[in-house]
Protein backbone atom coordinates (compact mmCIF):
# COMPACT_ATOMS: atom_id res chain seq x y z
CA UNK A 1 0.00 0.00 0.00
CA UNK A 2 0.86 3.82 -0.29
CA UNK A 3 2.42 5.82 2.35
CA UNK A 4 -0.38 9.00 2.68
CA UNK A 5 0.82 10.36 6.05
CA UNK A 6 3.46 10.86 8.61
CA UNK A 7 2.28 10.57 12.09
CA UNK A 8 4.59 12.06 14.79
CA UNK A 9 4.62 11.45 18.96
CA UNK A 10 4.59 14.82 20.90
CA UNK A 11 3.93 12.94 24.81
CA UNK A 12 3.28 9.59 25.73
CA UNK A 13 1.19 9.19 29.11
CA UNK A 14 0.84 5.54 29.45
CA UNK A 15 -0.64 6.00 32.86
CA UNK A 16 -3.13 8.17 31.56
CA UNK A 17 -3.54 5.81 28.47
CA UNK A 18 -2.80 9.12 26.35
CA UNK A 19 -0.99 9.80 23.41
CA UNK A 20 -0.43 12.88 21.88
CA UNK A 21 0.20 12.79 17.76
CA UNK A 22 0.84 15.27 14.75
CA UNK A 23 -0.06 13.62 11.46
CA UNK A 24 0.66 15.18 8.22
CA UNK A 25 -0.43 14.45 5.03
CA UNK A 26 2.50 13.84 2.48
CA UNK A 27 0.47 12.41 -0.29
CA UNK A 28 -0.77 14.69 -2.25
CA UNK A 29 -3.57 12.07 -2.97
CA UNK A 30 -5.09 12.81 0.65
CA UNK A 31 -4.74 16.64 0.35
CA UNK A 32 -8.36 17.28 -0.23
CA UNK A 33 -9.38 14.55 2.15
CA UNK A 34 -11.28 14.61 5.26
CA UNK A 35 -8.61 15.01 7.83
CA UNK A 36 -7.91 11.80 10.56
CA UNK A 37 -10.93 10.13 12.97
CA UNK A 38 -10.98 7.86 15.05
CA UNK A 39 -11.09 5.03 12.34
CA UNK A 40 -7.65 6.49 11.05
CA UNK A 41 -6.03 5.32 14.65
CA UNK A 42 -7.61 2.47 14.76
CA UNK A 43 -5.91 1.42 11.20
CA UNK A 44 -2.54 3.60 12.03
CA UNK A 45 -1.89 1.54 15.23
CA UNK A 46 -2.88 -1.69 13.85
CA UNK A 47 0.36 -1.37 11.91
CA UNK A 48 2.67 -1.63 15.12
CA UNK A 49 3.81 -4.93 15.63
CA UNK A 50 3.49 -4.45 19.15
CA UNK A 51 -0.37 -3.23 19.19
CA UNK A 52 -0.77 -6.52 16.29
CA UNK A 53 0.85 -8.62 19.28
CA UNK A 54 -1.18 -7.34 21.69
CA UNK A 55 -4.39 -7.85 19.51
CA UNK A 56 -3.74 -11.30 18.75
CA UNK A 57 -3.33 -12.61 22.05
CA UNK A 58 -6.45 -12.92 22.96
CA UNK A 59 -5.67 -13.80 26.90
CA UNK A 60 -4.31 -10.01 26.56
CA UNK A 61 -7.78 -8.70 27.01
CA UNK A 62 -7.42 -6.03 24.24
CA UNK A 63 -10.26 -5.57 22.43
CA UNK A 64 -10.04 -4.65 18.35
CA UNK A 65 -11.75 -1.13 19.60
CA UNK A 66 -8.80 0.16 21.52
CA UNK A 67 -9.45 3.43 20.42
CA UNK A 68 -11.22 5.30 23.47
CA UNK A 69 -11.54 8.97 22.33
CA UNK A 70 -9.74 11.37 19.63
CA UNK A 71 -9.48 15.01 19.94
CA UNK A 72 -8.49 17.25 17.68
CA UNK A 73 -6.46 20.10 19.37
CA UNK A 74 -4.88 22.11 16.42
CA UNK A 75 -5.33 21.91 12.19
CA UNK A 76 -2.86 23.32 9.77
CA UNK A 77 -3.34 23.99 6.22
CA UNK A 78 -7.07 22.90 6.33
CA UNK A 79 -8.93 22.79 4.19
CA UNK A 80 -5.52 23.04 1.87
CA UNK A 81 -5.83 25.84 -0.79
CA UNK A 82 -4.29 26.35 -4.34
CA UNK A 83 -1.34 28.99 -2.13
CA UNK A 84 -0.74 26.24 -0.31
CA UNK A 85 -0.32 23.97 -2.93
CA UNK A 86 1.95 26.28 -4.84
CA UNK A 87 4.43 27.58 -1.75
CA UNK A 88 4.76 23.44 -1.17
CA UNK A 89 5.57 22.45 -4.55
CA UNK A 90 8.23 25.58 -4.47
CA UNK A 91 9.50 24.17 -1.45
CA UNK A 92 11.34 21.10 -3.35
CA UNK A 93 12.04 18.97 -0.15
CA UNK A 94 9.79 15.91 0.98
CA UNK A 95 9.21 13.98 3.96
CA UNK A 96 12.45 12.38 5.50
CA UNK A 97 12.67 8.75 5.08
CA UNK A 98 12.02 6.45 8.28
CA UNK A 99 15.87 4.99 7.85
CA UNK A 100 16.83 8.87 9.38
CA UNK A 101 15.55 7.82 12.98
CA UNK A 102 13.37 9.44 15.58
CA UNK A 103 12.99 13.24 15.26
CA UNK A 104 14.99 13.82 18.41
CA UNK A 105 18.13 12.17 16.62
CA UNK A 106 17.76 13.12 12.95
CA UNK A 107 20.58 15.69 11.96
CA UNK A 108 19.71 19.75 12.12
CA UNK A 109 19.58 19.56 8.25
CA UNK A 110 16.43 16.69 8.36
CA UNK A 111 14.80 17.76 11.51
CA UNK A 112 14.01 21.29 10.38
CA UNK A 113 13.51 19.69 6.58
CA UNK A 114 11.00 17.86 8.62
CA UNK A 115 9.55 20.46 10.48
CA UNK A 116 8.93 22.56 7.44
CA UNK A 117 7.24 19.52 5.78
CA UNK A 118 4.95 19.82 8.56
CA UNK A 119 4.39 23.49 8.45
CA UNK A 120 3.62 23.34 4.61
CA UNK A 121 1.34 20.81 4.50
CA UNK A 122 -2.34 19.60 5.54
CA UNK A 123 -1.93 18.21 9.40
CA UNK A 124 -3.43 18.25 12.76
CA UNK A 125 -2.68 17.12 16.15
CA UNK A 126 -4.48 14.99 18.13
CA UNK A 127 -5.21 13.55 21.82
CA UNK A 128 -5.68 9.93 21.57
CA UNK A 129 -6.71 7.73 24.55
CA UNK A 130 -6.36 4.09 24.55
CA UNK A 131 -7.93 1.85 26.35
CA UNK A 132 -5.09 -0.30 27.24
CA UNK A 133 -2.15 1.51 27.96
CA UNK A 134 0.57 -1.44 26.98
CA UNK A 135 -0.95 -0.67 23.58
CA UNK A 136 1.36 2.59 23.67
CA UNK A 137 3.78 2.34 26.59
CA UNK A 138 6.65 1.83 23.82
CA UNK A 139 6.34 4.88 21.86
CA UNK A 140 8.07 7.62 22.60
CA UNK A 141 8.25 11.19 21.84
CA UNK A 142 10.35 12.09 18.48
CA UNK A 143 8.95 8.61 17.26
CA UNK A 144 7.54 8.75 13.60
CA UNK A 145 6.09 6.96 10.72
CA UNK A 146 4.66 6.85 7.66
CA UNK A 147 1.14 5.08 7.39
CA UNK A 148 -0.86 3.86 4.80
CA UNK A 149 -4.14 4.47 7.51
CA UNK A 150 -6.76 6.52 6.23
CA UNK A 151 -9.82 8.47 7.46
CA UNK A 152 -13.40 6.76 6.96
CA UNK A 153 -14.41 8.56 4.53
Amino acid sequence: MTDLYAVRVLAVAPAHRRIQLRVTAFNPDVWHWPLPDKSFFLRDLEEDGTVLDLLDDEDDGVDRDFVESVERTATRNYPFTVAAEERLSESGRGFPRESEGPFNQMSPESAAAFLRCEEMRVGADYDVVVTDSRLIAHLKAGDWWRTAAYPGI
